[in-house]
């Protein structure tokens, strides 16, 4: 075949025409690339100028901590904290950075202090129930005040009770009534001694009673003498002794009366005297707290169990070493070894005294233990002991009556802790338990406190698919979190949000103490924030991203001894944010400058196009340009997707390719259906491909392929296409497009390459100062497209074509009419193969016509048959001739 004459003089169409393959010749050169919608500097990048109202400027003399741009967030938050009924706790959801708990802490700072502060909690030792530690609430500020002043009653009574007991009227009543029941002991024991000799028996009191001891003539018998005594003598002296068994044991029996006397004498004595130290130490608590109904009820168990255990007062008798371990029992132990008054002793639970309004708790690390509380333990001679002032509070109790700000991701990490959480929530009771107790296969004995009831809003933040999840699988989430506050990533761009960045620059600089802003640094931060989002009319809302920017460009300002930051400072820090996370990026390119991954950007081939890929590696996203191969042949119909076929294509990417099935069997198999056998390939893709940005490249390299047609190398293409042939948005496209800018670099800019993305991507493209320059300079190039056909032929140089409805083709010329020809080509070469058949099918018939006919001995005669009309007579009068 020979090459097509250019048809003209014109640079682009001189480039369009300078094929590496030939093409049909009857082919419409298309418009120049130049009359296709190419974008200016203005269209790529949105500069901000910064125009600051008179009340603004008067607002940021001082810091401005008001939130910005989140009503529908904020409206939530009033209406969950301004409704104080069960289940209405709050979920914060939305992406990191968005200032979640900047707001949060600002809502709840300004609602806990129009609100009362809430009592305290103390934790009383249980004289019913030892096991079972009283829970007492207590108006704000007194649990303190009440627990010293029951360490300070203690001490009091430790000092006055011994003094009193060690006084001389009370050693002396004890005294004359142990003398009066000694004397009334010593009576009797005269009287059974003056019975006992008229016997002829004597009587002696030992350790194990009375013993008689018989007398002969004056003299007591010793056991020695008994034993000599003949049998009618002994019988005798026992029968005189069984005559005096009774009045000895009368006399012990009225012994054991007197001591017993003597005994409740004593301690009436001791109780009367202990009651009156007694009322006068608790004389003033009982004043104090005479409306407290539950402390009076306390000092009055507290004053009974000291009267009965007043000996705990007192200085402890001398012992010997037997009888003293023999007298502890194992509950009185502890008690002995730790502190003996510890039933008197007061467990401030809770305490909100320097608190002002509602308590506002921030829990990070919110454990079992530290969100529910725990009972500690110790351990004294192997054993773990523990008791009711080891009750210690969790973050629940401490923002009992407020607020309590937690993690969702925490929650859900930590064992146990979100199904207790639902548990108190629902129930409104807070029980503190020991999850060793729970879990152990012996059961164990240890202190199940009373629970404390619980008033508290909880505010979780998490990000939208936690919410999601937990309202889809857990039936209880709903009931108990009933507001979503969602914070938004972005806020439009207008002059009111541009002031709202200004006071929150203004702000940062006063409370990080950074180098002023001039009107340039404060243009390119809000640009930033357009960049972030990927809009040139919106600005991010994640303002922990903005914040870093004028803490690193403080640094690019004093690293060059500058008074106040620029422009240049702003964009070198973002720069270097960027560089520090490229080091994957840069190792790519220069695999593509080595030709390691071949990418042409300056030729025209067939079956090959650029494509625009994004890689996201968390902290960066940056963009590489991928080639993309295509093959037809005659085989099966359909598209081969070869990443597909190697288990490299995702869901999207898959949903891409059938899309292109259907728009090619829609628009070239109206009438007959499409032969075609192609095959796509991601060249060098090892790691995988999805998403369906690349399906726009995609499809015109198939059809650009099926015409034999070469496409530009120099252009790069991105954006997705319906089945209607429609060019749909992206995303990422600033990153594709400095991608691909980054490569034609390394081999120097022709002033002919450029990238095609959708018209819809336009209102995102914040590019690199870099390509904004090139763009200015007619070095690169950005078409915006809105059709397949338009793409193609940018691609091509070529007129993609248009379907006549009355002829039933696209019109003569175009590519189009020369791709229906190739994608139908496989049927006119049957249908030529079906009617050579049947015109030789005929001509066998016709020949077996004309044969004549012979007959054969005993035949019959053959029938006449209608000559064809198909005969050639001329041969036949030639031959004659």
């Amino acid at each position: 075949m020979k090459k097509t004459k250019r048809q003209t003089t014109s640079p682009t169409q001189t480039l369009l025409l300078g094929r590496e393959r030939q093409f049909p010749s009857s082919l419409k050169i298309s418009k120049t690339k130049d009359d296709f919608h190419k974008l200016d500097g203005t269209e790529v990048y949105q500069v901000c100028d910064i125009e600051i109202s008179a009340s603004k400027k008067k607002e940021l003399k001082e810091p401005n901590y008001e939130i910005i741009s989140q009503p529908r967030a904020v409206r939530a938050i009033s209406l969950g904290l301004g409704i104080e009924k069960p289940g209405y706790n709050i979920y914060v959801a939305g992406i990191q950075g968005t200032g979640k708990n900047s707001v949060i802490r600002s809502f709840l700072k300004k609602t806990a202090e129009s609100h009362p502060t809430p009592g305290d909690w103390i934790y009383v030792y249980n004289f019913k129930n030892t096991e079972s530690p009283v829970a007492m609430e207590l108006k704000t500020g007194m649990a303190k005040k009440f627990k010293k002043q029951m360490d300070e009653l203690i001490e009091q009574l430790n000092d006055e009770l011994v003094e009193a007991f060690q006084s001389e009227d009370y050693e002396t009543n004890v005294n004359n009534t142990v003398n009066s029941s000694n004397e009334r002991k010593a009576k009797l024991f005269n009287e059974l001694e003056k019975t006992a000799k008229s016997k002829n028996f004597g009587v002696k009191s030992t350790r194990m009673g009375i013993v008689t001891v018989p007398i002969i003539e004056g003299k007591p018998l010793s056991e020695k003498d008994y034993s000599d005594l003949n049998d009618e003598q002994k019988e005798k002296i026992e029968a005189e002794r069984n005559l005096l068994e009774p009045e000895v044991l009368d006399f012990a029996r009225k012994v054991r009366n007197i001591e017993y006397d003597t005994k409740n004498k004593l301690d009436e004595l001791q109780s009367e005297l202990g009651n009156f130290v007694l009322n006068q130490a608790f004389l003033g608590l009982l004043k104090e707290y005479a409306k407290e109904k539950n402390i009076l009820n306390y000092l009055d168990e507290v004053k009974n169990h000291i009267l009965e255990n007043l000996n705990e007062f007192l200085p402890a008798e001398e012992e010997s070493e037997g009888e003293a371990e023999d007298s502890v029992s194992a509950s009185s132990y502890m008690s002995k070894k730790g502190d003996p008054y510890l039933p008197y002793r007061v467990n401030v639970f809770v305490d909100n005294t320097d608190i002002k309004g509602a308590p506002i708790i921030i829990e990070n690390n919110p454990t079992f233990y530290n969100l529910f509380g725990k009972i500690e333990k110790n351990i004294e001679y192997g054993v773990y002991t523990t008791d009711f002032k080891m009750i210690k509070a969790g973050s629940l109790a401490r923002a009992n009556g407020g607020y309590l700000v937690l993690n969702a991701i925490d929650i859900l990490k930590t064992p146990h802790v979100w199904d207790t959480l639902k548990r108190v929530i629902k129930n409104q009771k807070l029980f503190i338990e020991d999850l060793g107790e729970q879990y152990s296969i012996l059961a164990t004995s240890g202190l199940r406190p009373e629970p404390i009831s619980l008033n508290v809003k909880i505010i979780l933040i998490g990000s939208d698919w936690i919410y999601r999840m937990l309202y889809q699988f857990d039936e209880d989430f709903n009931k108990i979190f009933k507001i979503k506050a969602d914070f938004d990533a972005e806020m439009n761009r207008n002059q009111s949000t541009v002031e709202d960045y200004v006071s929150f620059i203004s702000t940062r600089t006063k409370v990080e103490n950074l180098l002023p802003f001039d009107s340039s640094a404060v243009a390119a931060i809000v640009e930033f924030g357009s960049r972030v989002v990927e809009d040139k009319q919106k600005l991010t809302t994640r303002f922990s991203l903005i914040k870093d920017i004028t803490i690193e460009a403080d640094f690019m300002c004093r690293e060059r001894r500058g008074k106040k930051i620029t422009r240049e400072d702003v964009e070198k820090a973002v720069d270097e944010k960027y560089l520090r996370s490229s080091a994957i990026e840069d190792r790519i390119v220069e695999m593509i400058e080595r030709k390691d991954i071949i990418i042409s950007t300056v030729s025209r081939r067939i079956g090959e196009i650029n494509g625009l890929a994004v890689y996201s590696l968390g902290d960066v996203s940056f963009g590489v340009p991928t080639r993309i191969t295509c093959r037809t042949y005659e085989g099966k119909p359909g598209i081969l997707n070869i990443e597909r076929e190697a288990s490299l294509s995702g869901k999207l990417h898959n949903k891409g390719i059938s899309i292109l099935t259907s728009w090619i069997n829609g628009t070239f198999g109206t009438k007959k259906p499409v032969n075609m056998s192609v095959s796509l390939c991601f060249e060098q893709n090892y790691n995988g491909v999805d998403g369906d940005s690349a399906t726009l490249a995609e499809l015109c390299l198939i059809l650009a392929t099926i015409a034999h047609i070469p496409i530009d190398q120099g252009i790069a293409v991105t954006g997705s296409v319906n089945q209607f042939g429609d060019v749909q948005p992206i995303g990422g496209v600033n990153e594709k497009v400095e991608g691909f800018f980054k490569v034609c670099s390394l081999t120097g800019l022709t002033g002919r390459q450029g990238c095609i993305v959708p018209k819809q991507n336009v209102k995102n493209l914040m590019l690199h100062k870099d390509v904004q320059a090139a763009i200015n300079n007619g070095k690169f190039h950005i078409w915006s497209v809105g059709s397949v056909g338009e793409a193609f032929a940018l691609l091509t140089g070529f007129e993609a074509g248009v379907w006549d409805e009355k002829k039933g083709q696209f019109n003569k010329g175009s590519a189009f009419f020369e791709i229906d020809k190739h994608l139908h080509k496989k049927d006119e070469k049957k249908a030529q193969i079906e009617k050579e058949k049947s015109s030789s099918k005929r001509k066998v018939k016709t020949t077996a016509a004309r044969k004549p006919a012979t007959k054969k001995p005993g035949s019959k005669k053959p029938s006449a048959k209608k000559p064809s009309s198909k005969k050639p007579a001329p041969k036949k009068s030639s031959r004659k001739k």
